[in-house]
């Protein structure tokens, strides 16, 4: 084949610029370009997913008319977002080899048109969702929650030592001294044992039995410090926060 004949040839493939296309052949090329954001990109395969799972529930929920048309709006504006992202990127890739701060420029916006349409999807899912008559009744009929169980008198003391046991050891690690059951700024047996005396107190009628109480959580208070195992203020500390642990859960039990 002569030169003049590729020549020729070359000519009769280029389109001619004043000739016009025809709709079947337009469409093609829109479809196909529809088809390569499919295939390359996964964001909108992600977006074709959620369209139909939002078309799914929107048909299972009955929502219709107005509000169905602001579902599909709000999903095409999602993808044609998209289809122009991947416009862009691919001309930008075409025309720029290297690295170029105004091309990320350009990148970056175009992501964050995609972004913007994505809230402005979601929010019009959630709002047309929460409206639907069939969600409304959903959450009309749910049961009534079960009542609250009260807590007894030795569940509350128990409540009380878990409490008093952890208030201690973050004290103790918070001034790096002594551990969790030796020393420290705070006795936790004179603790524990005036949690139990003022409870005893609260919940019994008889003296004797309270003043019992009494000198045996003073005797235990007593007993650390003549040990030399805390000093008197750092028992007499540890009474004060077993005692107050103890009087605001029994007044909470007792409200």
């Amino acid at each position: 084949m002569s030169k003049s004949e590729k020549r020729d040839e070359t000519k009769a493939n280029v389109p001619d610029p004043g000739k016009r296309k025809s709709v079947a052949l337009s469409f093609g090329h829109a479809w196909e370009g529809v088809t390569f954001c499919f295939e390359t990109q996964q964001h909108m395969r992600v977006h074709f997913t959620l369209v139909i799972l939002v078309l799914l529930t929107a048909w299972t929920l009955g929502i219709e008319g107005a509000q169905f048309l602001h579902l599909v709006a709000a999903m095409a504006i999602v993808l044609i977002a998209e289809m122009f992202n991947t416009a862009l990127e691919a001309t930008i890739e075409l025309v720029v080899q290297d690295y170029d701060p105004r091309a990320k420029v350009a990148k970056d916006i175009a992501a964050g048109a995609v972004l913007i349409s994505a809230i402005y999807a979601i929010t019009v899912a959630i709002l047309v969702f929460s409206s639907a008559p069939r969600v409304a009744a959903v959450f009309l009929n749910l049961p009534e929650p079960p009542p609250v169980p009260e807590l007894d008198a030795v569940q509350l003391a128990i409540t009380g030592c878990v409490l008093l046991g952890i208030f201690i050891t973050w004290v103790k690690r918070a001034t790096g001294r002594g551990t969790f059951a030796r020393g420290g700024v705070m006795s936790g047996h004179s603790a524990l044992g005036f949690l139990c005396a003022v409870a005893i107190m609260v919940l019994t009628h008889s003296l004797a039995i309270m003043l019992l109480a009494l000198a045996l959580a003073g005797m235990l208070l007593q007993s650390r410090v003549q040990a030399r195992i805390h000093s008197l203020p750092e028992a007499l500390l540890g009474a004060l926060a077993g005692a107050l642990v103890s009087l605001m859960l029994f007044a909470w039990y007792f409200n």
